[in-house]
C-alpha cells in the first residue's frame, strides 16, 4: 500500500456492530439475546412513581452518599443476593439517570420514591426486630443475620406496588428484572439495610 493512498472505513449494509479496516480472515461473531434493562428500570420508576404517596411520609431530605457493593455487603452480610447486587451495580448510572428524567417531569419524584422504599425497609426491620425482640443481640446484628429476609421482604412489597399499578402491559418475568435492578440500586443508596459505619 503506498503512503499517498488514503484508508477508509465504509459503513454501507448491514452492520451488526462491528467494523473492520482492512480484513483478511473471518470474523465469527455470536450474538446472545439483548435485554432491555433499562427500559424495565423505567417501568419500575414509572410505576413507583405514581403509587407512592408523599402524604404520609416525612419532608426530611436524606443525604445518604453511596457505597461500594462489595463494602456494604459485607457489612450487611448478604448471602443470597450477593451476586445478584454484584452483577446489577453496574446498572446503577442507569438507575439513576431514569429516575433523573422521570423527576425532571415529576417535581420531588425521585426523592418519593426512595424515601417511599426506605420507609417499607424500615417497616420490615421493625417487625423483624419486634419477632426477635427477646433475643439476646443488638439490634444491628440481628439485621445482619436476616439481610437477605429483609431484602426479599422489600422486593415483594416493590412487586406488589407494581403488581397494583399499570406497568405498560409488561410481563412479570421483565419486571423483576428491572426490580432486581432497582433493588440493587435502592441498596447502594442505604435505602435497603445498613450504611456503614
Amino acid at each position: 500500500m503506498a503512503r499517498n493512498e488514503k484508508m477508509e472505513i465504509d459503513n454501507s449494509g448491514i452492520n451488526q456492530g462491528i467494523m473492520v479496516a482492512n480484513n483478511t480472515g473471518n470474523i465469527y461473531v455470536t450474538l446472545n439475546e439483548t435485554k432491555k434493562i433499562p427500559s424495565l428500570i423505567s417501568i419500575v420508576v414509572k410505576s413507583l412513581g405514581s403509587a407512592c404517596d408523599d402524604s404520609d411520609l416525612p419532608d426530611a431530605a436524606d443525604a445518604l452518599k453511596e457505597f461500594k457493593p462489595d463494602e456494604k455487603l459485607e457489612y450487611n452480610h448478604v448471602i443470597k443476593y450477593k451476586f445478584v447486587i454484584r452483577e446489577f451495580s453496574a446498572y446503577y448510572t442507569y438507575c439513576d439517570n431514569i429516575l433523573n428524567v422521570y423527576d425532571n417531569s415529576n417535581l420531588g419524584s425521585k426523592a418519593r420514591i426512595l424515601r417511599c422504599v426506605h420507609i417499607w425497609y424500615l417497616k420490615e426491620k421493625g417487625e423483624l426486630l419486634f419477632k426477635l425482640k427477646d433475643v439476646k443481640k443488638d439490634d444491628l446484628k440481628k439485621v445482619q443475620e436476616n439481610s437477605d429476609y429483609l431484602i426479599d421482604k422489600t422486593k415483594e412489597k416493590i412487586l406488589s406496588t407494581i403488581k397494583d399499578s399499570d406497568s405498560d402491559g409488561a410481563c412479570i418475568e421483565d419486571i423483576e428484572v428491572g426490580i432486581a435492578c432497582f433493588v440493587c440500586y435502592c441498596f447502594m443508596e442505604c435505602k435497603i439495610l445498613e450504611k456503614p459505619i
